[in-house]
């Protein structure tokens, strides 16, 4: 076993001990209460053992702080089990100046009654000082003691050390940069930031580290790990959230929230809390006004937290500073994203976009694909050129990345592509993911906008699927009459096929599918008066196991009555790794919120299977990934009002003769498909090729 899984271990057993004491002797604070919700500590699985066990974490953390100070002269007792420990931090803190030291909720679950609980820790800090790189291992025992759900709603992902020092690399020009990261979390980048200032000049001071944490303990990760691995003074790192964060010479906030005050920096490296939008509701009117007043930004109302870090980073950034970002890349594929293209294009040079689709997840457990965002404030130039890179795999060097993006450098590449796009030439209103993509797709010409031609809807959402959909068994028990009843697609999982016919459907039904959808409508109208006994009946038990109590139920009239739906003429997934599917829909079903429909009015049998020919190509499974969003490990999504604007083909438009062909080779393919044989690689082949015949794109690259 290793001596950090044996640190872990320890702080368990120490964490064990305080919840027991707490269990016989007090109760946790109200203060401490109050921290554990902020810290999201309601998403573990035992909150108060989790709480213990920070406060095992974070004794042990600053015990070792404090020895590193002394080692380094400052005039500091040595901590015994017979002192009173939290005045020792307390007295360090006013010698130092180092915020660590500050009490804070953590520290209430240490006092001299049970302080001998904590006395093994004294004696572990040699773990912790020994690790090659200590803000690692802290940020690894974090991670060891504290659940993924914990860590998730705080927005709190641990930035990999060599995707840090790269951003560092990059945004660091001198050895003498004032530094700033306004989210430090366990102190990975910071650590990363001055290692880099020190190589390129031994004049580089730690009092030059600014950072802000809204948590307490993460100042007390960050200023430990920085110490043990940098040495002498103290940086300024300040318990505070971001957004409340004063720039030095600037107005006091008129909402009269306090604040603290950061100088202007030359660099901004971070990798900002994400915080689903969720839990920003509490705070979004007031950072909402925050940005309008800095910077004339409105956000959208669903925007992450990250969003509104870009905006009020540019605040302390002085002219020519550069800053480093790594975000979700959803921004840019959502609304608020237009909102924060638009602000960098404004106040930037965006010197690139890395896009990390590496084939193990940047941030573990994770589907979200990284973008590190590359930045420098002044003037901004429409000729210079944004570099966008797709990063498959990590170079050995970093340095490759950066002569890459400095040195204009275009195509293929060792660790993945580069494109370079006149910043001028970036539309805010577009998806800027598209420049990474193939560039051949670029000369697609001819097409439609999807919603031009089709309607496009989610499938039915119910609120209660076990409820709402039934097998045949469970309709014969119940004796419901089919006509308050519709015939529904459950789930694609396991049919791989282009069409689905009443076959397919009778065979989901007699094997035991859910294929019935509880629809109560007569001529267009729900059904609000109900004689028929057995429906009755089954709303009756509907109404016992809660069926009518779900958000969607309680907001309809009456509350069993789906949203009404046409059977649609094609049924579209809508996420995928190995390519969207757009599926035929010749049995008169409904879907479920989980597929999306697509009804084409107007459209004769054979252009609805030309177009399927269309949709179901290389060509347009490339345009729609574009258009859609894209998670790490090559997994795509696309909402229906992203698929309302992909360009298609309008089949009413074609030639008879070319209707014809795309119609014919879909449904080869699509009985290729069926059959099962060894000619379905050969049919895609050619339905790609005919498709890129029709819109002349020539022949598909190998």
């Amino acid at each position: 076993m290793s001596h950090q899984r044996t640190l872990v271990t320890l702080i368990e057993d120490v964490g064990n001990a305080v919840a027991e004491r707490i269990e016989s002797e007090t109760a946790i604070s109200k203060n401490l209460r109050t921290w554990m919700v902020d810290f999201g500590l309601d998403a573990a699985s035992n909150p108060e053992k989790t709480v213990c066990n920070l406060a095992a974490f974070n004794f042990l953390l600053k015990a070792t702080l404090y020895r590193a100070y002394r080692k380094e002269g400052a005039t500091l007792q040595v901590l015994s089990k017979d002192a009173n420990i939290g005045a020792k931090f307390t007295e360090a803190w006013k010698e130092t100046g180092d915020e660590a030291f500050r009490e804070n909720p953590l520290d209430t679950l240490v006092d001299e009654s049970n302080q001998d609980l904590f006395e093994p820790l004294l004696e572990a800090r040699s773990v912790i000082e020994e690790h090659q790189t200590p803000t690692d291992g802290i940020g690894e025992i974090f991670e060891a003691i504290v659940e993924q759900p914990v860590r998730r709603k705080c927005g709190q992902f641990r930035t990999p050390p060599f995707v840090g020092r790269f951003m560092a690399e990059w945004a660091i020009t001198s050895g003498d940069d004032v530094v700033l990261d306004p989210g430090i979390g366990a102190g990975v980048l910071t650590a990363q930031m001055y290692d880099v200032k020190t190589a390129a000049s031994e004049k580089s001071r730690v009092e030059e580290m600014w950072g802000v944490d809204i948590s307490e303990l993460a100042i007390v990760m960050a200023s430990t790990g920085l110490k043990l691995e940098n040495g002498g003074g103290s940086p300024n790192f300040r318990h505070h959230d971001f957004m409340n964060t004063l720039v030095e010479g600037s107005n006091v906030r008129i909402d009269g929230q306090n604040t603290i005050v950061v100088p202007t920096v030359d660099a901004i490296v971070s990798n900002p809390p994400y915080s689903r939008s969720a839990a920003l509701e509490e705070k979004r009117n007031q950072y909402n006004n925050i940005v309008d007043a800095e910077a004339g930004v409105s956000m959208w109302g669903q925007a992450p937290l990250f969003a509104y870090f870009f905006v009020h980073s540019a605040q302390f950034l002085s002219d020519g500073g550069r800053l480093a970002f790594i975000t979700s890349s959803r921004f840019f594929d959502t609304v608020y994203g237009e909102d924060l293209r638009n602000f960098l294009l404004d106040r930037f040079a965006i010197r690139a976009f890395l896009f990390l689709e590496l084939e193990e997840a940047v941030f573990e457990g994770t589907d979200v694909t990284p973008c590190i965002t590359l930045l420098e404030k002044g003037s901004t130039n429409t000729d210079q050129n944004t570099a966008f890179v797709r990063v498959d795999e990590w170079p050995d060097n970093s340095a490759e990345l950066i002569e890459a993006i400095e040195n204009g450098k275009l195509g293929e590449t060792n660790f993945g592509f580069v494109n370079q796009i006149r910043q001028g030439g970036l539309d805010p209103d577009q998806n800027w993911r598209r420049y990474v993509d193939h560039a051949e797709i670029d000369a697609v010409s001819g097409l439609t906008q999807f919603s031009e031609l089709a309607t496009i809807k989610r499938g039915i959402a119910t609120g209660k699927n076990d409820y709402f959909c039934l097998t045949q068994a469970e309709v014969e028990e119940w004796g419901l009459n089919e006509e308050h009843l519709a015939k529904i697609l459950r789930r694609t999982a396991g049919f791989n096929e282009l069409e689905i016919t009443t076959a397919n459907w009778e065979a989901w039904r007699d094997r035991g599918d859910e294929v019935w959808l509880l629809y109560c409508y007569e001529d267009g109208e729900a059904i609000e008066t109900v004689d028929d006994d057995a429906l009755e009946a089954y709303h009756q038990y509907g109404r016992e196991v809660g069926a009518d109590e779900s958000y969607l139920a309680s907001n309809r009239n009456p509350w069993y009555a789906v949203d009404e739906r046409d059977p649609p003429d094609i049924i579209a997934t809508y996420m995928s790794k190995d390519g969207f599917r757009f599926i035929r829909n010749r049995a008169s079903i409904r879907t479920l919120n989980n597929l999306h429909n697509i009804l084409l009015p107007g459209f004769e049998d054979d252009e609805i299977d030309a177009l399927l020919a269309y949709l179901n190509s290389s060509v347009a499974d490339e345009i729609t990934k574009r258009s859609g969003r894209k998670y790490s490990r090559g997994l795509h999504k696309i909402e229906p009002n992203e698929l309302k604007d992909v360009p298609v083909i309008d089949t009413r438009d074609l030639p008879n003769t070319d209707i014809e062909r795309l119609a014919t080779v879909y449904r080869a393919l699509r009985d290729a498909i069926r059959a099962g044989g060894e000619d379905i690689d050969s049919t895609t082949d050619m339905l790609n090729e005919t498709v890129r015949d029709v819109l002349d794109l020539g022949t598909e690259p190998e």
